[in-house]
């Protein structure tokens, strides 16, 4: 049983995954005029203040207790998003074990600066650490009063401590599970042991998926094009995103393909016979044949483009895609970062005429992809997780 916001009802019907809604859309949630511009200004304190609205507080938490009680009828075990501690909760109340997962680092390390706050820059041992303790904490306390109210009200349980579950964790040895490849970013060794890396958490398209006949006739009509997407990120405006986007295309003489998004870019508009629109197709067969892909630099989509071997333009929005656009530079695999606030035409061109031209960046974005590929990191969480659950039985 699959548990999400709404939004991700269609992909899990589309794999025959049963599926249990949680609360509120994420994507009517995000499209507000106010968040949008919090968003898309990349400003951390901004889009605090905008958490803690009265009024976004309450649609983001609706429903959540009772559909999550819902959501758990009958399991044996649970594997729960690492920011969203109520599950565990949950867990504890059901008397079964759970693990915790999560697409980035949320866990303090001498390794690397925060992933979440500070755009993952190295700002000195000191101040590292103690950006990692805000990470920490700002992960918790979003959730505590929430949590702590379920516990008491709902689950007859005693309220968590006020720094959070963290040391209880350490001493149940419950497993964190991270699901990105170590060959992106090395597992820290200050770690304790119950912590793994596992490597991405890959899906191919689902069961008798078709690529759309238009789509693939443009596909064969040229050269490899670049793929424009930002994912679920609210961008602003979409259409003054849309004409950035073109002009850069044009700038760049690049053919694109274009993901409207949750930001609805491009939706129902005639688009030059230089740039292809779509709603949704699965990365895992669309990426492959990109010459570059520009993106958000979210996790998943990151991942996607390591995993394809294409070099990838990255323009961060928030939380970890400022870090996760560093490691791509670091790599080898991608240009220099331009957030989504300082985004031009002429230097996002700059971008893509680089990542299509740049032959060492091209070999080392194919090298990166075919280790990436190797890997099984599903298979390795689905390892560690039956392995602590036989132990708890």
């Amino acid at each position: 049983m699959l548990a999400a916001r709404p939004d991700f009802a269609s992909i899990a019907a589309s794999y025959g995954i049963d599926f249990t809604p949680l609360g509120n859309p994420y994507k009517s949630l995000l499209r507000g005029e106010d968040v949008a511009a919090a968003i898309g200004s990349g400003n951390i304190l901004g889009i605090i203040r905008q958490a803690s609205d009265s009024k976004q507080r309450a649609a983001f938490f609706e429903r959540l207790d009772t559909d999550t009680w819902k959501a758990v009828e009958g399991a044996n075990a649970i594997i729960y998003k690492s920011s969203w501690i109520p599950f565990a909760s949950v867990a504890e109340k059901l008397g079964v074990p759970c693990a915790a997962a999560m697409l980035f680092p949320l866990t303090r390390t001498r390794s690397f600066p925060s992933f979440l706050i500070g755009s993952g820059k190295d700002r000195g041992r000191i101040l590292d650490s103690l950006i990692w303790r805000m990470t920490e904490q700002f992960v918790w306390q979003v959730a505590r009063a929430y949590d702590n109210k379920l516990r008491r009200q709902f689950l007859n349980l005693p309220s968590l401590p006020f720094f959070g579950p963290f040391a209880r964790q350490d001493s149940e040895r419950m497993p964190l599970l991270y699901a990105y490849s170590p060959i992106v970013l090395p597992r820290p060794s200050d770690w304790p042991d119950r912590i793994v890396v596992t490597g991405y958490w890959f899906s191919d398209p689902p069961p008798g998926w078709i690529p759309p006949p238009d789509l693939v006739a443009f596909l064969e009509d040229g050269p490899p094009p670049v793929y424009v997407g930002f994912g679920s990120m609210p961008s602003g405006s979409p259409e003054s995103t849309l004409r950035l986007i073109l002009d850069a295309l044009e700038l760049s003489r690049q053919r694109g393909v274009m993901l409207s998004g949750w930001a609805g870019i491009g939706e129902g508009v005639k688009l030059p016979d230089y740039a292809f629109g779509v709603d949704s197709v699965p990365h895992s067969w669309l990426f492959p044949r990109m010459a570059a892909v520009v993106h958000h630099g979210g996790a998943g989509t990151t991942a996607a483009g390591l995993r394809a071997g294409v070099p990838s333009v990255i323009t961060p929005f928030v939380a970890d895609q400022p870090s996760w656009a560093r490691r791509i530079e670091a790599l080898g695999v991608g240009t220099r970062p331009i957030p989504f606030r300082q985004l031009t035409a002429d230097r996002l061109a700059s971008a893509i005429r680089a990542a299509t031209s740049d032959a060492a960046m091209r070999d080392r974005a194919a090298e990166i992809g075919k280790l990436i590929r190797a890997e099984d990191g599903t298979g390795t969480a689905a390892q560690v997780f039956t392995d602590y659950v036989r132990g708890k039985a």
